[in-house]
């Protein structure tokens, strides 16, 4: 059989070799001309010596361009990895199309085919056992190898350069091989493996493994001296030399919060704006004072009342290197609750308006997070997704900064825990000490760096600023330079004892700093002149200068070339943090629930809007004759303010939840004005999708389409609107916004329970339901008002209308009229409010033994007394074993007690029963007395259970699709009347979990230990959307529509954190308790109950040391929750000359289950220094152009996944068939989601893609 490799790998191949060959030139040149420059030396003229200098300058240039190649060098070794890796199905695919043609021989291996051998060269082998399977060589260099078990899998080699190798190891590897050989049948249960490639995969193989690291800390807190949580430094001066000195960057900055103690303008106002207007003023002075800033927000405002000559200024510091943009990112963004889509669009919109406002020399290439509370790796595979070379990170718990500190791993390749090729490393930077301040920055003693923080010099005007630890610093002076420069020193050789390089980072800054004339001039005057000294004394071995975070990576990076060092590689995360004692930062998971929903709340509103836009916007550009699509860059002024008020809240302390009373409620109001603008933007482009295409009425203009949902104060949670029905109908307009079709509840207010509802396209009527609307916490009903539910089938990216009939009132039966709920309700009394109804049939009785829900698929029992869940059964599992309940934690009796960011428990939580909690139907009793209602129906069955501090709702839905086949759990929470009071959420399952499960920012699945050596506190994880508890037989997965706190304290237990109110200040700076609480506060929760055995075997799916990922079903279920779908009615009467379009069709094909539609967003194709914005640039022939997102997520979908229409990615992906007729892709360009990366890989117009699972990948288009 003649077997060849796919022609990307040879082409990829033939590049390595012509780069190799290339390199060999260059080398062979330099060594050459170094030569010859020795050999003239001796006997040169003055002339000759200056041409000599030049010859010496452009040599240099060559030794920068030799380390250039070398670097691509190793990206296309790389490259050629990844191609190897991704084409191995294709081979196999290969392989079993001619299987007729093996000719079998004995022996120890079996050589399948083995053709055209010339002299040494093997063209293509294949084998078994531990011989090669597939190998393509020149010479006798191995090109291609591909085997199984704990062989090689890919190597590309030339000459004896290994270029890329790959390796399996595992128990199961003799079992893959005699699946191949046993024939087709069983290598079809392979393929079908290799097609949910995130399925049982095994973790990234790193040299620092962060819950391993857990594992072997004992997590005890010494005092090490100066160094309070670390040791005492030592170093040899003779270890530095003048070949390898110690080199040292000083790099200012001032961190700038957008919003805190003070609202972002306030901010801005009192100190940021000096910031900006002295950088352009003190930088210039001298060529080698650098800056870096991170917060493209505090730039834009400044940029808005900046005149032309100070942006000029501030172009040039930026071009010349004296300032980096860091990160570029609207914000610093908070990395434990903030869900990856807003990171990374907050990412894009900072570096979108460098792009239209600074231009193409301000591309960030290095990250810059100095105070978000815990880090996550998402963060690091959305800097390196957008090209970027490094990143620096600061608040991981001490002890872990102290044991990376022993190792000089400060310094690390930070990989997915997922990603076995080393595809997403990224050089990381952890800062060692205790803050990113000044005295905690030069080295481990705070009290000498403190000293040298100049704006502290004591003053008697401006803001003074002492050194707590009694010594102030003072003015470098000719007498006092020499001891102070060698002091300074002292702390430089001791902090360079913690990494493996010869590089110091000294950052020189804090919050709000260089707000001053004054300040300006210490730092750099004083700094300038040690410098000079240092430059004086080469004896000392030190180079020291400003610095920016590129220079200090490229040093980093050029030392680690030059001395071969090899920094370790590392996988997890930072999280929980500590910053001293039992201090852990887990309270901030949940402060502020309210506003952390009205993130999500937020996010699903503008990626709606974003995706509605552009394809209405793709369809007029194609069509400009056709119906009018007015007011295209109001609306996009509309989306790029929301898309701001959005990425301000992703800040440190907004989506977290630690900033002052006023300043939570200044963001959302912000982003309660982004949801109307939102809104607006959705009514205009669905309206204009819904008009004929020869629409001479302007129906989108006639039609106004408006939210059934608004808020009407910051601090209530939204109402919904009551529509007015009447006997003509009215319209109701259902968008899907995913590219999957979906069926779906929709849930509507309306004036009247004798209703039909049609579908307008086919005029056929919908099953529905109508529900009481209660009065609060009573079970009185409203007479004026009802609850519309019915189910909505939606195709991809489609919308259908829907017409809502009133029907008179009549004994006889109206065909497809609502359906009443049936309403029983439980108390010790079995009195009611109101005893009757002309709707609904009620039942009213004392508390039952237990209390049933059923479906087609689920069975829920509950206690008759308390309410609580006690049991659900899965038909699709099998199980049922789940119960909930409430509990709650006090503070501690210590000085340190629970606020904003801590969380210092009073020891375990109590169940809220045994509290004696009451209701407001029970004050006078002395027993846990709720009342419970239960609503039946054809489409929802629910169960509310109601106290004093909660309504809890279990509903399930009478569908068999994926929401019928998760329970709803809804918590609104008031705890408005309690005092240092936690409340939680308890789930007890029978499941024999050794660990569990959270997410990071809704895009990984990280596996959690409860480490039974550290408090309750330190057991608690961020859970943005997803905590999880598995064992062989089953798997339980709770799905949240907001970011809260998580912990399984014990085996087969999760508890989520709903609230906090507490009475005090933590001591963290925001200087304020948590009595802002909003009442009902809602949480939304899907749990989904799946085996974990596959159903042709007892072969169980669960194993400990694979890299966790959700299920097709559970993916499913949570883009249907964190999108749900978007419900809008016409508020214009109907006319008869207005001929609208029942339905807009979408995609005509879904896309496939795991590729999700992260976002379509129009980019900005301009924008004024005055805001005002188009999506086009203004150049001839001119084209609105979309970034379209798509993530392959991580889905096991080897579990029996049933009622679902789409089906996994296999193979490639054509996006012109995928996307048309909605898009007509003339062209597409693939590379980062930044648009400062340049232009992308342009694709052939019929190119079908490779999506790599767990990946995004981005795409640009014209929108036509």
């Amino acid at each position: 059989m003649r077997m060849r490799l796919p022609t990307a790998v040879f082409f990829a191949v033939g590049c390595c070799f012509a780069i190799v060959i290339f390199y060999l030139m260059l080398e062979f040149t330099w060594i050459s001309n170094r030569t010859r420059e020795a050999n003239r030396r001796s006997s040169l003229s003055p002339e000759e010596e200056l041409a000599a200098e030049t010859l010496g300058r452009r040599l240099s240039r060559l030794e920068e361009a030799i380390a250039e190649n070398r670097q691509l060098l190793a990206g296309l070794q790389a490259n050629l990895s990844d191609l190897l890796i991704h084409q191995e199905p294709l081979l196999h695919d290969r392989l079993l199309a001619e299987e007729r043609k093996w000719e079998p021989i004995s022996g120890a291996g079996l050589s399948v085919g083995k053709e055209e051998l010339t002299g040494s060269d093997v063209i293509a082998t294949t084998t078994t056992g531990s011989d090669v399977i597939a190998t393509a060589t020149t010479g006798s260099d191995v090109i291609a190898t591909t085997t199984t078990g704990s062989d090689v899998i890919a190597t590309a080699t030339t000459g004896s350069d290994v270029i890329a190798t790959t390796m399996t190891v595992g128990a199961g590897s003799s079992q893959n091989k005699s699946r191949w050989l046993a024939g087709k049948e069983s290598f079809v249960e392979e393929d079908s493996l290799r097609q949910c490639p995130a399925g049982g995969g095994s973790p990234a193989n790193t040299d620092i493994q962060m819950l391993n690291v857990y594992d072997t800390l004992s997590f005890d807190n010494p005092d090490g001296g100066v160094w309070k949580q670390g040791w005492e430094l030592t170093y040899e001066a003779s270890q530095w030399t003048t070949e390898n000195p110690l080199q040292v960057f000083v790099v200012p900055h001032s961190h700038n919060d957008p919003g805190w103690i003070r609202t972002f303008e306030e901010y801005f106002e009192e100190s940021t704006k000096q910031i900006f207007n002295l950088m352009i003023k003190k930088l210039p002075i001298k060529p080698r004072r650098k800056f870096i800033w991170a917060e493209i927000s505090y730039l834009s405002l400044w940029w808005f009342t900046a005149n032309d000559e100070s942006k000029a200024v501030f172009k040039k510091l930026v071009k010349d290197g004296q300032v980096e943009l860091v990160t570029g990112g609207w914000v610093m963004p908070d990395e434990s609750s903030s869900h990856y889509s807003s990171m990374i669009n907050q990412l894009i919109e900072g570096h979108e308006w460098i792009k239209n406002h600074i231009g193409p020399d301000a591309v960030p290439r290095h990250g810059w997070a100095i105070d978000p509370f815990g880090m996550s790796s998402t963060m690091a595979y959305i800097l390196k997704l957008n090209n970027f070379d490094g990143m620096l990170i600061q608040r991981a718990h001490y002890s872990i900064k102290k044991h990376l500190s022993k190792l000089k791993a400060l310094e690390f390749e930070w990989r997915q825990t997922w990603d076995r090729a080393g595809r997403t490393d990224i050089l990381c930077h952890l800062m060692p000490f205790y803050s990113y301040d000044i005295p905690h920055t030069c080295g481990p003693d705070p009290k000498i760096c403190c000293q040298f923080d100049f704006r502290r010099i004591p003053t008697t005007s401006g803001k003074p600023v002492s050194c707590p630890w009694g010594i102030p610093p003072r003015a470098i002076t000719t007498g006092n330079l020499k001891e102070r420069a060698e002091t300074l020193l002292d702390q430089y050789r001791k902090k360079a004892q913690l990494t493996q390089t010869n590089v110091v980072l000294a950052p020189l800054g804090d919050d709000f700093r260089y707000d001053s004339t004054t300040e300006w001039d210490r730092q750099y005057l004083n700094y300038e002149k040690l410098i000079h000294y240092f430059s004086s004394r080469p004896d000392l071995n030190v180079r020291i200068q400003f610095g920016t975070l590129k220079d200090y990576f490229d040093a980093v990076k050029k030392d680690t070339a030059t001395r071969a060092l090899t920094l370790p590689t590392l996988s997890g995360d930072f999280f929980t943090y500590a910053d001293r004692d039992d201090h852990y930062w887990s309270g901030y998971f949940t402060s502020r629930p309210f506003y952390k929903s009205l993130d999500r709340r937020l996010a699903a509103h503008l990626r709606s809007a974003e995706i509605a836009y552009s394809v209405a916007l793709a369809r007029f550009q194609r069509k400009p004759t056709g119906p009018s699509f007015k007011h295209v860059d109001l609306l996009l002024m509309k989306l790029i303010s929301s898309r701001r008020s959005l990425a301000l809240f992703q800040h440190h302390d907004g989506v977290a939840g630690t900033a002052k009373t006023a300043v939570m409620t200044d963001y959302a109001i912000k982003m309660i004005t982004a949801i109307t603008s939102c809104d607006d933007v959705l009514g205009a482009s669905l309206a204009f999708l819904l008009s004929p295409e020869e629409d001479k009425s302007n129906s989108a203009l006639v039609m106004r389409l408006e939210s059934e949902e608004r808020f009407v104060t910051h601090d209530q949670p939204p109402v919904k609107s009551r529509l007015r029905v009447e006997q003509n109908g009215r319209r109701v307009v259902v968008y899907n916004s995913l590219a999957q079709s979906r069926e779906e509840r929709v849930t509507l207010r309306i004036d009247s329970a004798n209703v039909v509802v049609v579908e307008e396209k086919s005029g056929e009527i919908v099953m529905s339901q109508i529900n009481p609307v209660w009065m609060g916490k009573t079970n009185a009903l409203s007479a004026d008002e009802f609850e519309l539910v019915f189910l909505a089938s939606i195709p991809a990216l489609g919308i259908k209308t829907y017409v809502i009939k009133s029907v008179p009132p009549s004994s006889a039966p109206t065909k497809g009229l609502s359906a009443a709920a049936s309403i029983e309700i439980f108390s010790d009394n079995a009195r009611s409010d109101n005893p009757s109804t002309k709707v609904f049939s009620l039942k009213h009785a004392v508390y039952p033994a237990s209390i049933l829900l059923t479906s087609e698929l689920l069975k829920l029992t509950f206690d008759g007394k308390t309410g609580y869940l006690q049991s659900v059964f899965s038909k699709m599992s099998s199980y049922a074993g789940v119960g909930i309940k409430f509990i709650q934690y006090g503070t501690t009796e210590k000085p340190d007690k629970s606020g904003a960011y801590l969380f210092m428990p009073d020891g375990e939580a109590k169940d809220v029963l045994n509290g004696g909690l009451l209701t407001e139907q029970n004050q006078g009793s002395s027993s846990f007395a709720p009342l419970i209602r239960v609503l039946r129906g054809p489409i929802v069955s629910e169960l509310h259970l109601m106290t004093s501090q909660f309504i809890h709702t279990v509903r399930i839905i009478h569908s068999t699709g994926p929401e019928g086949q998760a329970p709803e759990i809804v918590n609104e929470v008031d705890i408005t009347r309690t005092s240092n009071y936690e409340l939680a959420m308890h789930l007890t399952t029978a499941i024999q979990n050794e660990d569990f499960a959270t997410d990071l920012n809704g895009f990984q699945l990280i596996r959690r230990k409860t480490f039974a050596k550290l408090p309750i506190q330190a057991n608690y994880y961020p859970m943005p959307a997803v905590a999880l508890l598995e064992d062989d037989d089953f798997r339980l997965t709770l799905l949240g529509q907001q970011p809260l706190g998580v912990a399984s304290l014990v085996k087969g237990n999760l508890e989520v954190m709903l609230d906090r109110r507490l009475d005090q200040d933590d001591n963290r700076g925001v200087g304020q308790n948590v009595h802002d609480n909003i009442p009902m506060t809602r949480s939304t929760f899907r749990l989904l109950i799946e085996s974990n055995r596959l159903p042709s075997s007892s072969e169980s799916l669960h194993s400990d040391s694979s890299h966790p990922v959700l299920s097709l079903l559970s993916h499913l279920s949570l883009q249907s929750l964190l999108n749900p779908l978007v419900l809008m009615s016409d508020s214009t009467s109907p006319d008869p000359s207005v001929s609208l379009k029942p339905d807009y069709p979408g995609l005509p094909l879904d896309l496939p289950c795991d590729v999700h539609l992260l976002n379509l967003r129009a980019s900005v194709g301009k924008e004024s220094d005055e805001g005002v914005a188009s999506p086009f640039s203004g150049e001839p022939a001119d084209s609105a152009m979309a970034l379209m997102m798509l993530h392959r997520v991580g889905v096991d979908c080897r579990r029996e996944t049933v009622n679902v229409k789409c089906q996994p990615l296999k193979g490639k992906l054509n996006l012109k068939e995928s996307l048309n007729p909605v898009f007509a892709l003339p062209f597409v360009e693939e590379g980062s989601p930044s648009p400062l990366s340049g232009s992308g890989k342009l694709l052939p117009v019929d190119t079908a893609v490779t999506l790599n699972a767990m990946h995004v990948h981005a795409f640009r288009f014209p929108l036509i």
